[in-house]
């Protein structure tokens, strides 16, 4: 059974490195955010309302805190961000506030506080679940401490995210795997992947510079986070974002070098499509002549690929023709395979747009 998403409108504060006492290598949030300074909460919140033509009901209006390590700041300078947020949430045109913050900032205190000021959603910055990367990486915790954490924001009854950075210097293939399986054992509402790219000025540039770090290719993070996706998603995981969200200045002045492509998210969905048709293909134990993929028209892109890629990539694995044809009839996320002897439908859940992509 399909389940209706209330559709999410979000509206972004960014508090660019405020709290945070480490220098992670791959760090620089003002050249991520593009963020100065911390603007004028109410002003944003105000300008966003006006655009947001929401009737009772029809969505979740949300004010999500991004960057820097929010329980880091001073308890008052907290206080002071959450009380602006206050009003709209106790009227009613605000209904969640979301933070982000580090996993060794979090105990019973912080938890008690953050829900006294209306906070539902943490999103912890783990980037990876190996010790060894962590360490690499500068992140100045343990995976205990993502543990521990963990629990505790789900103990006080909160919302909890975990951010991941696949390709962090000393990771392997063996290590992703364990950390989208530690991932698993947490079981967070959804995670947040970014495939770890080089920005300018940071530690990492000087490593890359140096030649003491290769970041993965496009393919090879591709190929990754489709693997995340589908692993994540198989265990009810919501995935809201994969990769960074894309900007001009970004992509122009600080993207040095790693797999940053501003449709990031689109190509792993892309890839995991492509991927769901071949196995199809390959259940096929004899030759049946044509085969036609049935989408919902409103997914076909995904299922084609940038540029027909996956319908070539189809024909050049398989003899027989290959067509791929959208259809209104068919419920997101269903799919229909055709070929002369038989018809099977499918259903998946892999494609359901989550809020963030």
């Amino acid at each position: 059974m399909l389940v209706r998403n209330l559709k999410k409108y979000i509206i972004p504060i960014f508090v660019p490195h405020m709290g945070c006492p480490f220098q992670c290598v791959f760090c620089d949030q003002l050249k991520i955010s593009g963020a100065k300074r911390v603007p004028d909460i109410q002003d944003i919140i105000e300008t966003h309302l006006k655009t947001i033509n929401k009737k009772p009901g029809d969505g979740v209006t949300e004010v999500a805190f991004y960057g820097g390590s929010f329980t880091a700041i001073k308890r008052s300078e907290q206080e002071k961000l959450l009380s602006m947020v206050n009003p709209y949430l106790v009227s009613g045109l605000v209904d969640v506030i979301r933070i982000s913050t580090r996993p060794d900032f979090i105990n019973n205190s912080i938890l008690s506080f953050l829900k006294y000021w209306g906070v539902s959603i943490i999103e912890l910055g783990a980037q990876s679940l190996d010790d060894q990367v962590l360490k690499l990486s500068g992140r100045g915790h343990t995976v205990y401490s993502i543990y521990q954490a963990s629990k505790l924001i789900k103990t006080h009854g909160l919302k909890l995210g975990i951010q991941l950075m696949p390709g962090l210097p000393g990771e392997t293939m063996e290590s992703m795997a364990d950390t989208i399986r530690k991932t698993t054992e947490i079981k967070p509402s959804f995670v947040r992947i970014y495939p770890t790219i080089v920005i300018k000025d940071t530690p990492l540039h000087q490593m890359w510079g140096k030649g003491n770090f290769r970041p993965m290719t496009l393919l090879d993070s591709i190929e990754i986070c489709a693997k995340m996706y589908r692993e994540f998603k198989d265990c009810s995981i919501d995935v809201i974002r994969m990769g960074l969200q894309p900007s001009d200045d970004l992509a122009k002045h600080f993207v040095v070098a790693g797999p940053y492509h501003p449709a990031f998210g689109e190509l792993v969905l892309n890839k995991v499509a492509y991927q769901i048709m071949l196995e199809r293909l390959y259940d096929l134990a004899e030759s049946v002549g044509s085969v036609d993929f049935n989408v919902p028209i409103r997914q076909i892109s995904i299922y084609m690929g940038q540029k027909r890629s996956n319908l070539a990539l189809l024909q050049r694995h398989y003899a027989q023709k290959i067509s791929i044809s959208g259809d209104e009839r068919l419920l997101l996320n269903q799919f229909r395979m055709d070929t002369s002897k038989i018809s099977v439908l499918a259903f998946h859940k892999y494609f359901v747009k989550d809020t963030g992509f």
